[in-house]
């Protein structure tokens, strides 16, 4: 029951994220996702904290050049942890299947937080995402086949949560 319906997510790209949370709280933002990148341990730390006084948790994102480390000492006081696998803006930067090994270490650290992944996601690199321990995904898929795709990764997903 890590979300309930009519979520609002603020994922946000941005410089300085703790001084918007009091904003988007007020909003309505239901879950406030920083990107780590840009933040020293002390201000990862304090950005949690506000989160978790209004939102009862913390969400992190690693970009693709960040590694896993900048969250290692916060992991526990995360729910969720977004790892970027690729830019679904961009067809020049397909999916990246070594960012995978970015899950693996996480889960390592966590076996209770969320992982998340985007990036260009098709079925195939779906499958080896939640082998690894993701349990949301942000498809970006672009290809000629959209439904086809769609279809597979509804398979995928049928096939971890059924057993089929």
């Amino acid at each position: 029951n890590h979300f309930k319906d009519n979520v609002i997510i603020c994922h946000m790209l941005v410089l300085d994220p703790i001084r918007f949370v009091d904003q988007f709280a007020e909003a309505g933002c239901d879950c406030f996702v920083f990107q780590a990148e840009k933040l020293d341990s002390s201000t990862i730390g304090e950005l949690i904290a506000k989160d978790q006084g209004i939102w009862h948790e913390g969400r992190a994102a690693l970009n693709m050049e960040t590694g896993v480390d900048a969250i290692k000492d916060v992991i526990k006081e995360l729910d969720l942890v977004h790892v970027s696998c690729g830019d679904p803006c961009s067809d020049e930067i397909p999916f990246n299947p070594e960012m995978l090994k970015k899950v693996t270490e996480v889960r390592k650290l966590s076996k209770k937080v969320m992982i998340e992944i985007e990036g260009n996601v098709t079925s195939v690199e779906m499958t080896a995402a939640v082998e690894k321990g993701v349990n949301l995904v942000v498809s970006g898929y672009k290809g000629k086949d959209t439904l086809k795709e769609f279809k597979d990764m509804r398979y995928v997903v049928n096939k971890f949560k059924y057993g089929l």
